[in-house]
């Protein structure tokens, strides 16, 4: 069916799918991305999810599509929408995802590449021992139940709390670790049990911490006011909220297509079950989603405070001399309500993104322009 868009060209970078291309579209789908990039996009069901994205009602300007666009489950990897609670806007389990808040987050050194030359094996080997991996691996961080409620309601400031970390990090963090909507009452007992021992592991997957140097500069303002520059020695950490925020979708999703149903809600794929958003089953799923996004800034955080730990001990030094720094912290599959102008009018809306990788550069520096010296960026 994908094979039959007929997309209309806005310029190099934006190409629009028409809301007339399917009945049910309340908004026109718009994809970022240039001829390459959408010519991959086509071979797959990509271009069909951005147009079902499309039918959600309470959807506001457009399903929007970022150059890493590729098929996922209900929104298309790579997919923005946002949602209106005041015009029966919905929310969707499927299309915020599986991995609640699975996001990425860099840390800065002072170290450079030739400072790791013939270390790099020694380093990856204590860091594979410090931070489990893989699935249903368990962590060194171990919560009572008690301990575990608050952890999901006080966002990142509990791993602060617990001395994983320093108050500065929350900064470099978005929303600063905390989306304060979360309620520990909507988790349920399976969700609990399988998140209190899984702080500081990164999963499996495409899950990874990686050390990674900082190759070639293409923005010089953007890496100055990151404190990076070529030879830099970083680390990269990607992880989520673990089998607490899979257990929190998986609930959800398995009965939402009877939610759906009874509160009228027409959508072309099922995974995208929704309800509206100001609804019991919207509320209890928006809290209990809080919760996860939560969980994985707080799993993020302490992964930090094992990479810094395994770094003085290895390099036998301290922190401040390593220069370990956040620079950022962004989620993807997350749904947060954030105020934008539309059409002129301030409404604050339900934002839902799956963008794989971090959101945008842009976001990231106007996060930092708030925190660092950028008044020139702009």
């Amino acid at each position: 069916m994908a094979q039959n868009i007929t997309l209309q060209k806005i310029d190099d970078y934006r190409w629009r799918i028409p809301k007339s291309y399917m009945k049910g579209m309340r908004v026109d789908g718009i994809i970022y991305a240039n001829e390459k990039l959408l010519n991959q996009a086509k071979s797959n069901e990509a271009l069909q999810q951005v147009a079902n994205v499309a039918h959600l009602p309470g959807i506001v300007k457009h399903s929007l599509a970022m150059p890493d666009l590729h098929w996922g489950y209900g929104f298309v990897i790579g997919g923005v929408a946002a949602t209106d609670p005041k015009a029966d806007g919905v929310v969707s389990p499927g299309g915020i995802g599986y991995d609640i808040n699975c996001g990425v987050r860099l840390v800065r050194s002072n170290l450079n590449a030739k400072q790791l030359e013939g270390k790099t094996k020694g380093l990856i080997g204590e860091l594979f021992d410090n931070v489990p991996c893989g699935v249903g691996s368990k962590g060194k961080i171990q919560l009572s139940l008690n301990e575990e409620r608050y952890m999901l309601e006080k966002g990142a400031s509990w791993a602060i709390e617990r001395e994983y970390g320093h108050p500065h990090d929350l900064q470099y963090t978005e929303a600063s670790g905390f989306l304060d909507h979360a309620n520990a009452d909507a988790a349920s007992q399976r969700a609990l049990e399988r998140g209190k021992n899984q702080l500081g592991t990164l999963g499996s997957g495409n899950h990874f911490l990686e050390v990674q140097v900082v190759d070639r500069i293409f923005y010089r303002e953007a890496a100055d006011a990151m404190g990076l520059s070529e030879g830099n020695v970083c680390v990269m950490i990607h992880t989520g909220s673990r089998g607490f925020g899979y257990q929190i979708c998986d609930e959800h999703v398995k009965s939402w297509v009877q939610v759906a149903e009874r509160y009228g809600i027409n959508l072309p794929d099922r995974q995208l079950a929704s309800a509206p958003i100001n609804s019991p089953e919207g509320q209890d799923y928006i809290t209990a989603m809080a919760c996860s996004a939560n969980y994985a800034w707080n799993n993020r955080q302490c992964i930090m405070h094992l990479v810094r730990q395994t770094f003085m001990k290895y390099f036998d030094t301290t922190e401040d001399e390593l220069g370990l720094e956040l620079v950022y912290d962004v989620a993807h599959n997350i749904g947060k309500f954030e105020k934008h102008k539309v059409d002129g009018k301030e409404r604050e809306l339900l934002s839902t993104a799956k963008v794989r990788h971090g959101r945008f550069l842009l976001d990231i520096l106007k996060y930092l322009q708030n925190i660092r010296r950028l008044d020139n960026l702009y």
